[in-house]
């Protein structure tokens, strides 16, 4: 069950393609020590994307062939604990928010059209034919994942600083929280299409309460989880079981036709 407490957005500017999520509470299964207990998770207010496109990631690759050696802020995790109510004792960590912390460098080559055009064989010239543009992004590992939200937060704070403004909270990918709240909320338009198990584009189909698309179908996507695991994906496909509930652990660095992602913010509360 999630209930929502009262947020009232400021006058920060809505990110381009991205919605606001109203922070509150629910109950989640979480594992700790291979044991699955239900737990009550408060979460922060943020902004959400749809599914990333080709046509998103294309701008990305587009820059990382001109700028190879170009350098990107790595992340710090920022962990919660979850405290026990009855006996004030820490009962669980979660991973609350990542935040930059220094500079490495970044290597383009590690972006291959041709390797994001192999992995998805149902479907030809699936990355590189426009018609495919609105479709999301697959093929793409957790890691290059990460450095979209790095390159996207360095692109717009650069922006941003020309004009003397902030800097804005990084993008990243969606704690598993912050991915199955939004991922509960019902759906608001029935009279759309159904479930199918084709790719679709990211805004094509049904449609939740809080105005986003396909949690269920279409491409499972990253998450991050706060129980120091990597390389875990939630959601069901096209390819595979349609279920929100559907949660696989795997190597980060693997590439499949039916992964893809979507990106958060967190929300700059007026003070």
């Amino acid at each position: 069950m999630i209930s929502l407490y009262s947020q009232t957005k400021s006058s920060e500017t809505q990110p381009k393609g991205m919605v606001f999520i109203p922070q509150g509470a629910f109950e989640m299964n979480i594992i700790k020590n291979s044991e699955t207990k239900l737990t009550h998770v408060t979460v922060d207010a943020f902004w959400m994307s749809n599914e990333i496109t080709n046509r998103e990631f294309k701008e990305f690759i587009d820059w990382a062939k001109n700028n190879p050696d170009k350098e990107l802020t790595q992340l710090k995790p920022i962990i919660r604990a979850i405290m026990d109510p009855k006996t004030g004792n820490t009962k669980d960590t979660i991973l609350v928010e990542l935040i930059p912390i220094e500079v490495s460098s970044f290597s383009g080559d590690i972006i291959d059209p041709l390797a994001l055009e192999k992995v998805n064989k149902d479907y030809k010239n699936y990355f590189t034919d426009s018609k495919y543009n609105d479709y999301p992004v697959v093929g793409v590992s957790f890691k290059i994942a990460e450095y979209y939200c790095l390159w996207k937060t360095m692109m717009e704070n650069d922006q941003l600083k020309e004009k003397g403004f902030p800097k804005v909270h990084a993008y990243r990918i969606p704690l598993e929280t912050e991915w199955e709240y939004v991922a509960r909320q019902p759906l608001a338009d029935k009279s759309k299409s159904g479930l199918t198990q084709t790719i679709q584009k990211v805004d094509d189909g049904k449609i939740n309460d809080w105005g986003l698309y396909h949690f269920n179908d279409n491409v499972s996507e990253w998450i991050t989880p706060g129980r120091g695991e990597t390389g875990v994906y939630r959601g069901g496909s096209w390819k595979s079981e349609i279920n929100i509930k559907e949660r696989q652990s795997c190597n980060p660095n693997v590439r499949e036709s039916y992964i893809g992602f979507r990106v958060v913010r967190s929300y700059r509360a007026e003070k």
